[in-house]
Parts: structure tokens; sequence; C-alpha cells
């Protein structure tokens, strides 16, 4: 009798089955795990942004009210909040000139900051005295996010400071957050 080597046709079938139904898994498995990773990388990328954006409206509200060596300059209130057109108006002396500085001629040299939630963007300018007007500065790029809310809220001695937003080409990445701010300069 002659000895038999190698497999059997009905052992190749059903190890190629075997095999196929293990790289049909590990397929599917990769697909979901990177679809799953890009929307994680996209919802981190809207998170930092909003983020980002958050930190200079943090420091003008912290900084609201500071006269350098003279408090009893304040002519005027330091923080305006107009909620009509969610707008708002921070002075502080950011240079340490012991005045709050407002020039018409040169607007970018004022203690004058203001933001406001425009067409679905936060704008900002400085040495700007009222919420109208034009040359606003937008804080974030108008064709990657959308924000659809943004407000300030005094609370006694600290504000909060509520926005929400969503990545405009996968309107699924939203992020929302609510950011409480002490005043360091009470008035």
């Amino acid at each position: 009798m002659l000895k038999q080597n190698g497999f059997s046709l009905f052992e190749i079938m059903l190890s190629i089955a075997f095999s196929s139904l293990i790289f049909i898994g590990i397929t599917s498995f990769y697909s979901k795990l990177q679809s799953i990773l890009l929307e994680k990388n996209l919802h981190i990328h809207l998170e930092k942004n909003i983020h980002q954006g958050l930190a200079s409206i943090t420091k003008d509200l912290k900084r609201a009210g500071f006269i350098a060596n003279s408090p009893e300059k304040m002519k005027q209130y330091p923080i305006e909040i107009n909620t009509s057109n969610n707008c708002y108006i921070f002075r502080y002396d950011s240079e340490i000139r012991n005045d709050w500085i407002y020039d018409r001629n040169a607007p970018s040299k004022s203690d004058i900051f203001a933001y406001r939630f425009y067409k679905n963007n936060l704008e900002y300018k400085v040495g700007s005295i009222s919420c109208e007007g034009v040359n606003w500065e937008k804080i974030f790029d108008p064709h990657d996010i959308k924000i659809t809310q943004f407000s300030i809220k005094q609370q006694n001695s600290y504000f909060v400071i509520n926005i929400a937003a969503q990545l405009k080409k996968n309107k699924k990445i939203i992020y929302q957050t609510v950011t409480i701010i002490k005043n360091e300069n009470p008035f």
C-alpha cells in the first residue's frame, strides 16, 4: 500500500473557508476601527479649536476692570453685556498706562476688547465701543466650524461662558462646553 502525504481536497477546502472567514472578520473590524478613529480625531479637532478660541475670551474677561495703580479712574463699567446683539465689550488697562485708553484714530491701541456672536461665528475687535460696524476678525474658520450657541452670563463674582459648535463637513461632530470664570478685578 502507498503511504499518502499531503492534504485531501476536503481539508484544503475547509482551511480556505476558515481563512476566508477570518480575513473577512479582520477587514470588517479594521474598517469600523478606522471610521471610529476618524470620527474621534474630528471631535478632538473641534474641541481643540473651541478651547483655543475660548482662551482669548477668558483672558480678556479675567482682566476686565483692571487699571494699574489707579482703580479710582474707572469711569465706565468694565463689562458691557448686550444680550440682544449677543455682544460683549471688556475694558482693561492692557499696557499698564494707569487708565483705559480709547483712541478713535488708532483703535488697535485702545483698551477696549469686543466679542460678538454673528452669523454662526464668534468675532473679535479691538477698540470697538459698539457691537456694530465692519472689520471684525473671525475667531473660527467659517468653512470648518459653525458656532450654534454662545453666551456670557454674569453670576455674582463669576461669569459663565456657554459655547456649542459643530463641524461644517460632518454635522454629527458636535461639542458644547460651559466654562466658569472668576473675574480677577472686582468692580
